[in-house]
């Protein structure tokens, strides 16, 4: 019986974790550029050990958390500081530890004229350097589809600020979350740069979790959570009798 519980215990424990994620996932509906989260289970025992030793009882955990890295829509803000990827690739920015990879592109610029992102990391350019962007208040900013950043005076004199460091990598499950919209690349990873980037300004590319489909995860995750809740009970209820039977002299 002992076995049994331990074996509700560890089910009931993957479901938690995975209604945990799904709940990450809700929160961050409305965050551009983030991408959805999603568990997979795995059975502790196989074969003749699940059979034999352990007498058809199993034991559940997470095996592994994986990213969707899927394209999520594309909204027109109209803000020329807000910038959307179209297909592959990442925005590089510096992070506090070493580059960090995003696809949110709501950018800034500080009173430098650093071009930032809305956490305040530096965006990078192709160089692994700072963007700075001239004269904001009198001039136009562009953005163009490769990712070169310019000002147009009114007068119509372009200067370049730099092109946008858009690269992708050889292996994205090395990419580890960092915070809700940024990645670390793990060692083992390589960044490649890409020919053709294409991005959209004045668009902003939204998260690509899709509330029904989180939903009915939820209600699933829930309602097998409950049944290993009432599973644990029953094994409560059963050694309270045990107990009270033994006392019977």
């Amino acid at each position: 019986m002992v076995s049994g519980k331990y074996s509700a215990l560890a089910g009931a424990i993957s479901r938690e974790q995975s209604i945990a994620n799904i709940s990450a996932n809700l929160a961050n509906v409305n965050t551009s550029g983030y991408r959805r989260t999603s568990v997979s289970f795995e059975s502790l025992l196989r074969g003749e050990q699940q059979t034999q030793k352990a007498k058809g009882i199993n034991y559940s955990r997470v095996k592994q958390n994986v990213t969707d890295f899927e394209q999520g829509a594309m909204r027109e803000t109209g803000n020329p500081f807000h910038v959307a990827i179209k297909g592959d690739g990442f925005f590089k920015i510096e992070g506090p530890d070493g580059p960090l990879y995003t696809r949110r592109g709501d950018f800034t610029v500080d009173q430098e004229g650093v071009l930032r992102t809305s956490s305040g990391l530096a965006v990078l350019d192709d160089a692994n350097g700072q963007i700075t962007v001239p004269d904001t208040d009198t001039s136009k900013l562009v953005v163009y589809e490769d990712g070169t950043v310019s000002t147009i005076t009114p007068d119509g004199i372009a200067t370049e600020a730099g092109r946008l460091a858009i690269v992708d990598v050889d292996d994205r499950s090395l990419l580890q979350r960092e915070d809700n919209t940024g990645f670390s690349l793990q060692p083992g990873g390589t960044e490649i740069a890409l020919d053709n980037p294409q991005v959209d300004q004045g668009f902003l590319e939204l998260s690509n979790v899709n509330m029904t489909t989180e939903m009915t995860r939820m209600i699933d995750s829930m309602r097998t959570f409950e049944t290993y809740h009432k599973v644990l009970e029953s094994y409560s209820t059963l050694g309270q009798q045990q107990d009270e039977l033994g006392t019977i002299g």
